[in-house]
């Protein structure tokens, strides 16, 4: 969906710059006080508009030439052409004039902001917001500097006071939910998006952010009844779509997976993600042949999407296409050489054929630009493990449980690399957390290992099964 330019402003903002627009930008006259230019300019400061940004600001100094909040905007032009330190200098030549002005603080703010110097940026969003105007927006600026110094903490308590003010930006609430996931405290953020919906029962963004919390911790249900709401809202919303399609997956609803997809490529104007989605779905279920239906159908609203032309050439190559993988997956290649589906199935196809080292750089490609999704860095780990690299594979997977500790998949292939490397010690360490049958399939010979054999723990019948398969 098109996002109207004005959708962020209100209608007061958006009168005022069509009147500007529809006169002065067309070589008119009309008169605005002061406050309704500033409101014009900043307007096109927001949306990077250059050129009217430019005009609007000259006219103003035209009518207004000993306006402090005029001078002030023109050092927006150069901050909006990424003229820091011009526009720095024009702001501190201000400050020394008025070192109280709580708009010339601001702008202190992010010009500081933009030069990576996130301390002083604070310094000015704490001084801009001294006099409780947009509070909300600013503390969500504050949030975002603490971000910068990764201290999650702090930058959580700003952004929860711009959730609780009334004039915080739409931003606000999506950087929350991605840092409370960078914390692991969804729990927490997830009680505060529910107090935020109580408060702003019609607000799309709250219900669609609390489903996101309600997914992070596996409240599949809940999940499902926040992205209804949103849609209710906004019924052409395609991320809430999206959203709610992946928790009927997770619920194993493959058809209202489907359905919502076809609603979604009806409702919005993004069909070809929408088609694409739908392809990817039973490609992950092994409906093969009806995903490259809805990858076609993707190919045929954008035929540049390199990740449908990726998903095809997967699709060939579990139908033992090897022609058409491969020279599918080239097309995409040559689309987007950097996307990782392209990548991954690059990578497929190459380990397929027996190539390792093809298949190695395009894993690499992967793993080193962390492009690649869990599945794929499952993948890529298999793939080390089979043609014995096992030096990269321990490597990757030890760096892979410090973000998922304990995960039986990375424990039980570093179990096997360990043991295949003598590394015994090693090996004991994570036995613990392994998947038996899946251990004893990949390295029979530590199930009777006399001493890591007996640490080896037993699944739920009792005993240790091996998969023959």
């Amino acid at each position: 969906m098109n996002k109207d330019r004005f959708d962020d402003f209100d209608d007061e903002v958006r009168d005022l710059v069509l009147d500007f627009e529809r006169t002065v930008l067309k070589g008119g006259m009309q008169f605005f006080d002061v406050d309704e230019l500033e409101m014009i300019i900043d307007y096109y400061f927001e949306v990077n508009d250059l050129e009217p940004l430019e005009a609007a600001v000259s006219f103003a100094e035209k009518l207004y030439p000993d306006s402090i909040e005029v001078k002030i905007r023109r050092a927006h032009v150069a901050i909006a052409r990424q003229q820091y330190n011009s526009a720095l200098k024009q702001l501190l030549a201000l400050h020394e004039k008025e070192p109280n002005n709580t708009d010339l603080a601001y702008s202190l703010g992010v010009v500081y902001s933009a030069m990576d110097r996130p301390d002083d940026a604070v310094d000015q969003f704490l001084v801009a917001s001294s006099d409780g105007w947009q509070v909300g927006r600013i503390y969500g600026n504050i949030a975002e500097e603490y971000v910068k110094k990764d201290d999650l903490q702090t930058a959580i308590h700003y952004y929860e006071a711009a959730l609780n003010s009334r004039d915080h930006d739409t931003a606000t609430i999506y950087n929350y939910v991605d840092t409370c996931e960078r914390l692991q405290c969804c729990e927490s953020g997830c009680k505060q998006l529910e107090n935020y919906v109580k408060r702003h029962p019609y607000s799309r963004e709250g219900w669609f952010c609390l489903g996101l919390f309600y997914l992070d911790l596996n409240q599949v249900l809940q999940a499902v009844d926040s992205f209804e709401y949103a849609l209710a809202i906004d019924p052409r919303s395609a991320e809430t779509y999206a959203e709610l399609a992946y928790a009927f997956e997770t619920m194993g609803d493959v058809g209202r997976a489907a359905t919502t997809l076809l609603q979604m490529a009806d409702s919005t104007d993004s069909r070809a993600e929408a088609f694409r989605r739908i392809g990817q779905l039973y490609m992950r279920v092994g409906n093969f042949e009806a995903s490259n239906i809805y990858f076609s159908k993707a190919l045929g609203e954008n035929d540049d999407d390199a990740s449908s032309l990726a998903g095809m050439a997967e699709n060939y190559l579990m139908l033992d296409d090897y022609p058409m993988a491969i020279s599918t997956a080239r097309r995409a290649e040559k689309i987007d050489s950097a996307n990782a589906e392209v990548l991954a199935a690059m990578a497929k196809i190459y380990d397929y054929k027996g190539d390792w080292e093809k298949a190695g750089y395009y894993y690499d490609q992967l793993v080193i630009n962390e492009r690649c999704t869990e599945q794929q860095c499952r993948e890529y780990t298999d793939y080390l493990y089979r043609y014995k690299i096992y030096d990269i594979l321990i490597q990757f997977a030890e760096e892979s449980l410090e973000t998922y500790p304990d995960d039986p998949f990375y424990c039980t292939y570093l179990a096997a690399a360990y043991f295949y490397t003598n590394r015994y010690n090693r090996a004991r360490r994570v036995l613990p957390c392994v998947v038996p049958s899946e251990l004893a399939r990949l390295c029979p010979e530590i199930m009777t290992h006399p001493l890591l054999g007996p640490m080896i723990p037993m699944d739920e019948a009792g005993d240790i099964s091996i998969d023959k398969n």
